[in-house]
C-alpha cells in the first residue's frame, strides 16, 4: 500500500492568501483607494502646514532626549504625560534617519504621522467591515474622514493623540474579532494599555473596549476572556506605577516630582477652559475653531449619533462617540487635540446609519420599480451631500496643500545659526529647542521657555535676566496679555534688549531679542 503524500505547505499558504484575495477582492480594492487618496492629500505640504506649535517642539524634544541621551525627558521628567507615545518616536527617528532628510524637528515627526494616519485609516475601514457595514457605506464614511479639513489638519501635528489614536482602534479591532480568542483578548489589552501609556486621557474609553467584549463574547468564556484583557492591561499599565514607585517618585513629596502629584495637578489644580454653554469661555472657542474648519463631519457623527443605538452592532461605537461628547460638558481643562479622537468615531456612527437606513432599504427592493426610484433618491441625496459638503471642504483643503505657514521658523534658525555665538544663552520656543541643538547649540543648551519659571535648576542656570542672552519667541507669545505675569525674567529680559530682525507676520511672527548687558 503506497504511503499517502504530505500536503505541501509552501503551496497551500500561496492558495489560501489568493483564496482570501480573491473573497476579500472588492474591500482590498477601496483600501486601496482610501490610502491614495489619503496619502495624496495628507502628504502633499505636511511641513508647511499647520504652523507647528509648542507641544508638537515638546514631544519632539522629549524623543530627541530618548533618542540621544536615553532620558524619558530633555528636562526634569515630571509624569505630565506617560512616556511611551515619545518613545514610539524615538524609535522611529532613530530607525529613518527622518531628522537628516528635514530642515526640521517637527517634520521629521510628522512623517511618523503620516504613517500613523494611513494605518488609522485601514483600522477605520477594518472596523466598519467588522460591524457589519457594507462595503459602500464603510468607504464613504472612511472617505469622508480622510477628506475631512479638520482630519487632515490634526493628523498632521506631532501629538501624543495621533499616536494613541491608531493603539485604541487596532485594540477596539481585536476585541470585536469574531474569534473570540483569548489572545485577540490579550492583543486587545495590550493596545489598549499603549494607547494609554501614549496619552493618559484614553484611559476614559476603556469602558468601550471592556463593552465590546461582552457583546461579542461566547456567554461560555465571557467572563474568562475579561478577566484575562484585565490582567494584562493592568499589568502593563502597572509598570508605569511601578517605575514611580522605584524612583520614590510615586507620592508627593519636598525636592522631587511625582506621578500623584501631577495627577492630582491635573484633574484638579489646572484652571479649567470653562463651559461650552458659555461664549466667552476657552471651551468654547475651542470648539468654534475646531467647527471653523469642518464642521460637515461632525455634525454627520451627531445627527447620526441617536439613530445608530437602535442597531446592535453600532452601539460600540456609538457608545464610544456619546463618552467623547459627555466629556465636552466638563468645564475642566479642554485640551486643543481633544478632537482628534472623536473624529474616527463620528465617521463610523454615519457609515452605519447610511448603511442601515438607506443603502439596505435600496438593496431588499424587490420591485424593479421601487430599486429604480430608491437609486434614484439615494444619487440625489449623494449629489446633494456632496454640492454642500465641496464648498466647505475644498477651498480649506487648498490651503492646507498649498500654504506655508513654517517659512518664518525656518528663517530664523537659519539665521541663528549664522549670526549667534554658540556659547550664548538663548530662550527658545520648544519648536526650536531640537533644531538649535541639531545646529551646534549645545554647550549652553537654549533653554525652553516654560521651564524658566517652573523648573528651579533652569532658574538658577539663568540666574536673572543679566544671565540671557537671546530671545527667540513667536509673536503671539510675547502679545499674550499674562506674559509678564507667566514669564517674568524673560519678560525682564526683553525690557533691557533690542529686537535685531524678525521674521514672517501675523500669527507666523519670529522675534529675535538682543539682550544689552
Amino acid at each position: 500500500m503506497s504511503r499517502s503524500k504530505k500536503p505541501d505547505k509552501s503551496r497551500s499558504k500561496p492558495d489560501r492568501f489568493l483564496n482570501w484575495f480573491r473573497t476579500h477582492k472588492l474591500d482590498t480594492t477601496i483600501v486601496a483607494v482610501l490610502l491614495a487618496v489619503s496619502f495624496g492629500v495628507s502628504a502633499v505640504n505636511m511641513t508647511g502646514y499647520p504652523q507647528r506649535f509648542e507641544d508638537e517642539g515638546t514631544y519632539i524634544s522629549q524623543a530627541w532626549a530618548v533618542q540621544k541621551k536615553g532620558e524619558l525627558a530633555h528636562y526634569t521628567y515630571w509624569y505630565d504625560h506617560p512616556p511611551v507615545g515619545w518613545i514610539q518616536m524615538a524609535g522611529y527617528l532613530t530607525v529613518s534617519n527622518a531628522t537628516d532628510r528635514y530642515d526640521s524637528a517637527v517634520s521629521a515627526g510628522r512623517e511618523l504621522m503620516l504613517i500613523m494616519h494611513l494605518a488609522v485609516i485601514v483600522l477605520i475601514y477594518a472596523l466598519a467591515r467588522r460591524l457589519s457595514i457594507g462595503s459602500i457605506a464603510a468607504g464613504i464614511g472612511t472617505l469622508a474622514y480622510a477628506l475631512s479639513p479638520l482630519v487632515v489638519e490634526f493628523s498632521r501635528y506631532v501629538l501624543l493623540d495621533n499616536v494613541a489614536l491608531f493603539w485604541l482602534l487596532a485594540a477596539l479591532l481585536l476585541a470585536l474579532s469574531p474569534r473570540r480568542h483569548i489572545f485577540t483578548a490579550m492583543g486587545s489589552a495590550l493596545c489598549m494599555a499603549i494607547a494609554v501609556l501614549s496619552k493618559e486621557t484614553f484611559l476614559a474609553l476603556l469602558p468601550v473596549l471592556l463593552y465590546s467584549m461582552w457583546s461579542v463574547g461566547d456567554k461560555r468564556n465571557r467572563r474568562y476572556t475579561l478577566t484575562v484583557f484585565g490582567v494584562v492591561f493592568l499589568t502593563i499599565s502597572g509598570f508605569y506605577v511601578l517605575y514611580a514607585t522605584l524612583k520614590n517618585e510615586l507620592l508627593p513629596g519636598e525636592g522631587h516630582v511625582s506621578l500623584l502629584g501631577t495627577f492630582f495637578w491635573q484633574m484638579f489644580g489646572r484652571e479649567g477652559s470653562g463651559s461650552i454653554f458659555n461664549s466667552g469661555s476657552s471651551s468654547r472657542g475651542l470648539i468654534n475653531y475646531w467647527l471653523e474648519i469642518d464642521y460637515w463631519l461632525v455634525i454627520a457623527g451627531v445627527v447620526s449619533l441617536p439613530i445608530a443605538f437602535f442597531y446592535r452592532k453600532l452601539r460600540v461605537v456609538a457608545f464610544a462617540l456619546l463618552i467623547g461628547l459627555a466629556l465636552l460638558l466638563r468645564t475642566g481643562y479642554l485640551p486643543f487635540p481633544y478632537i482628534i479622537v472623536l473624529l474616527p468615531f463620528a465617521s463610523l456612527v454615519f457609515a452605519g446609519v447610511l448603511h442601515h437606513t438607506i443603502i439596505v432599504p435600496l438593496q431588499t427592493c424587490i420591485s424593479t420599480t421601487r430599486r429604480i426610484l430608491a437609486g434614484v433618491a439615494t444619487f440625489v441625496l449623494i449629489a446633494i451631500s456632496v454640492t454642500m459638503v465641496y464648498p466647505v471642504w475644498q477651498p480649506k483643503l487648498a490651503i492646507i496643500t498649498s500654504v506655508d505657514r513654517n517659512a518664518s521658523s525656518r528663517q530664523a534658525i537659519d539665521w541663528i545659526e549664522h549670526n549667534v555665538p554658540r556659547d550664548t544663552l538663548l530662550i527658545v520656543e520648544s519648536a526650536f529647542w531640537v533644531d538649535l541643538q541639531n545646529k551646534g547649540f549645545n554647550q549652553l543648551e537654549p533653554v525652553w521657555l516654560y521651564k524658566t519659571e517652573t523648573d528651579p535648576a533652569v532658574t538658577k542656570k539663568i540666574g536673572g535676566w543679566q544671565g540671557i542672552d537671546y530671545i527667540v519667541l513667536n509673536g503671539p507669545t510675547i502679545g499674550d496679555k499674562n506674559f509678564g505675569k507667566t514669564f517674568p525674567t524673560t519678560a525682564q529680559a526683553i525690557d533691557n534688549s533690542q529686537l535685531i530682525v524678525e521674521f514672517g507676520k501675523d500669527n507666523q511672527k519670529i522675534l529675535i531679542y538682543e539682550v544689552r548687558h
